[in-house]
């Protein structure tokens, strides 16, 4: 298998570009070719509590095709869904009513020749910032387009299934969402791999664009095995009285560098985001939300909390940035991580970077060991360390779990917590 190591010059690389991509469209080759130039001249990126260099990213085959799994299935769930193996889309469901509707959903590759593809593509992300993200522009296998029309009051169920099986060595992804004004949308996307004695390398991006008065509700549960090696990066624009609402789960994978950041590019945008975390064993989870007011009374409300056990360690950064000119906006953040063992260790790194007067922003971060003292009151009261411990990361994590409104996700996040907790 080739490696990043067996690629020796930009020319090879281009070559492979042209001959695995050479069908697309030019504006789509000449991007990738583009960014394959950009990987050559770029570092890792450079994460303050984070070092990958020391982490050989660079050993990871990633340049090898993941097999298919046989053609596309479609089927009928009564919403949108696509599951996707090894990035090659192997079901995919979209209703009549919704395609007579105006609504599209097709696999990324598909879509290519979409305008609103290469209008958004790439716009919210860049993909010149670091030797990660040129990989994924250079070589993104596939993903997901979504367009919702304007004025689909009714809410549009879709979900969107990653999985990786073992003999995979990279998964890179994008995804794309354009959500027309006054829509309504709610979006579940999971990821999860089967196990090999090598690493594999995710590098996921998805972008989405919220236009006036819409109302957008992402979702995603990260629970890959501990040799995945994971970046997924998310980013929104967020248009006039229209809404996004954040709900992350991450559980998996051995090194995880994950973010949200939200534009809030018009008066009365919205954005709130939960993101929910637990760490075990060697477990390194680096995540940063951002939110960013462009425009006046916008809001902004962020909330983390995670557990860590063994030795694992978490960082979370929050970032609520208020530009000059957005008078009246309101950016709010809390950071939380509970540890459970000593070795553990928590990082909450929270910031306000504010440009302007009149606006309210806040902050509030901890992160701390369970209390004994607790444990010893429960374990005294007839249960066992384990039960009190349960019964202590519940109750940590009831109040920002409950607050996901995607019913079968906040369920999803409760059994993975439970997993953990058994580990």
């Amino acid at each position: 298998m080739n490696s990043t190591a067996a690629i020796s010059s930009q020319t090879e690389l281009h070559a492979l570009i042209r001959d695995r991509f050479g069908h697309e469209p030019d504006w789509s080759l000449s991007r990738r070719l583009r960014a394959a130039t950009n990987w050559f001249a770029l570092d890792w990126p450079r994460l303050e509590r984070t070092p990958l260099q020391k982490r050989r990213l660079d050993a990871i085959a990633v340049y090898d095709q993941p097999p298919a799994d046989g053609e596309t299935q479609f089927i009928n769930t009564g919403g949108l869904e696509m599951h996707l193996h090894n990035n090659v889309p192997v079901v995919r469901s979209i209703p009549e009513p919704w395609i007579q509707r105006g609504v599209i959903f097709q696999s990324l590759r598909d879509a290519l020749d979409n305008s609103l593809v290469r209008q958004y593509l790439g716009s919210l992300l860049a993909e010149d910032s670091d030797k990660i993200a040129a990989l994924n522009a250079a070589l993104w296998q596939n993903g997901v387009f979504l367009y919702v029309p304007p004025g689909i009051s009714e809410t549009v169920e879709v979900v969107i299934q990653n999985y990786a099986t073992s003999e995979v060595q990279a998964l890179l992804s994008r995804n794309v969402v354009v959500v027309g004004a006054q829509s309504r949308v709610a979006i579940t996307e999971r990821w999860f791999n089967a196990g090999a004695a090598h690493k594999m390398l995710l590098a996921a991006n998805t972008e989405i664009i919220v236009e006036h008065g819409a109302e957008v509700q992402y979702g995603a549960i990260q629970q890959c095995e501990k040799n995945a090696e994971a970046f997924i990066h998310r980013a929104a624009s967020v248009a006039g009285d229209a809404r996004l609402d954040w709900h992350i789960g991450e559980f998996g994978a051995g090194l995880i560098v994950s973010s949200h950041q939200s534009h809030l590019n018009q008066a009365g945008a919205s954005t709130k985001s939960i993101t929910v975390f637990f760490g075990s064993g060697q477990q390194h989870q680096d995540y940063t939300g951002k939110s960013v007011h462009h425009a006046p009374h916008t809001t902004s409300d962020m909330t983390a909390r995670g557990v860590m056990k063994g030795k694992a360690r978490s960082i979370f950064t929050g970032v609520t940035q208020i530009d000059k000119g957005a008078r009246g906006s309101d950016g709010r953040q809390r950071e939380q991580t509970l540890m459970l063992t000593d070795d553990a260790r928590a990082d909450a790194i929270p910031s306000l970077v504010i440009d302007e007067q009149d606006v309210y922003a806040a902050h509030a971060a901890s992160a701390g060991p369970v209390d004994r003292t607790a444990i010893f009151y429960l374990t005294s009261r007839g249960l066992t360390e384990e039960e009190a411990t349960r019964l202590i990361v519940h109750g940590f994590l009831a109040p920002v779990i409950d607050a996901i409104s995607q019913s079968a996700l906040r369920d999803e996040v409760w059994q993975a917590v439970e997993r953990k907790i058994r580990e």
